[in-house]
């Protein structure tokens, strides 16, 4: 059997013999990364199976219980340590050298560069900049904090992850835990729900800084890659993707249309049954190409 491993530019012929992946490309020579000794442990011997994932020896208890905590049980990563060939395969191993050594010691359990299919949720409010340019710092961090704090525990509340803060605009994830029928209801309610809020936020910031907002939100759903990213000191759990991209535009989609909380034609057809529809929209989306159905949602029916 011929073992490719793919960007070592080292292809080399094997007789079934038990060897794992590991052994053979260390008797080729390549300097394959296995910082716990080959123990199933570290995970830095990991190799991405391009072609032959079918003829590997399922994992055995080791690596499997690494692989689910690391979230690639249904990936085509695998333990170079721990797998053995059973034919002819290409891999590619993952981790290259030392700072890939060290972002892989430090991952979350959550893995890296999973695709899921997520809900995407981004708000923004209308109005804050003239706000932030005209009140004193210290109102201006007052009120996002109270802001925030009400918004988060919406996110909260409705089973999402609140991804980042950024200035006055928040991104959200939902479906970490459930289906994507799920997850877009659940991103829905809580934008229905943030809308809420904000109407009683409202009375609190015309007391005590004689203004008043209003809420932009937009919702799309689709696959995304998110796993913990960014330098070593500083790393976060997000998404990135399209689906983030669409998300992002769909709420900015809000400002010409007159609405407040407007979702892709994707996630619509997955809440329709459950939601009362305002306007329903074809609308440009900036950096998009073409008209995308777009529908206002006005509350839950």
């Amino acid at each position: 059997m011929k073992i490719n491993f793919q960007k070592d530019q080292v292809t080399t012929e094997q007789t079934p013999s038990g060897k794992t992946l590991l052994e053979i490309s260390l008797e080729q020579g390549i300097p394959h990364y296995h910082a716990c000794g080959g123990n199933a442990k570290c995970s830095t011997c990991r190799v991405m199976v391009l072609e032959g994932l079918d003829r590997l020896e399922p994992p055995n208890l080791k690596e499997k219980a690494l692989l689910e905590k690391k979230g690639w049980s249904a990936s085509n990563v695998r333990l170079a340590c721990q797998t053995r060939p059973l034919a002819d395969l290409t891999v590619r191993r993952l981790v290259i050298d030392e700072t890939d050594a060290k972002l892989a010691k430090r991952e979350a359990s959550e893995g890296r560069g999973l695709e899921r299919d997520l809900a995407v949720l981004f708000s923004d409010l209308a109005g804050f900049t003239p706000f932030a340019e005209n009140a004193l710092p210290y109102d201006v961090v007052h009120l996002l904090d109270r802001y925030f704090d009400h918004m988060g525990k919406a996110v909260e509340t409705h089973h999402g992850f609140l991804d980042k803060t950024m200035g006055d605009g928040l991104m959200a994830l939902f479906g970490l835990e459930h289906n994507l029928d799920e997850a877009c209801l659940n991103a829905v309610s809580c934008g229905l729900s943030m809308l809420e809020e904000l109407e009683r936020l409202n009375r609190y910031f015309e007391a005590q800084f004689n203004t008043r907002f209003k809420a932009r939100i937009g919702i799309h759903a689709g696959r995304v890659i998110c796993g913990d990213f960014g330098p070593l000191q500083r790393r976060q759990f997000t998404a990135l993707g399209d689906t983030v991209n669409m998300a992002s535009r769909i709420e900015s989609a809000n400002k010409a249309a007159g609405t407040a909380l407007l979702v892709s034609d994707r996630v619509y057809e997955q809440v329709k049954e459950k939601v009362v529809p305002g306007k329903f929209l074809e609308e440009p989306l900036k950096g998009k190409t073409g008209l995308f159905h777009l529908v206002e949602i006005r509350n839950l029916s």
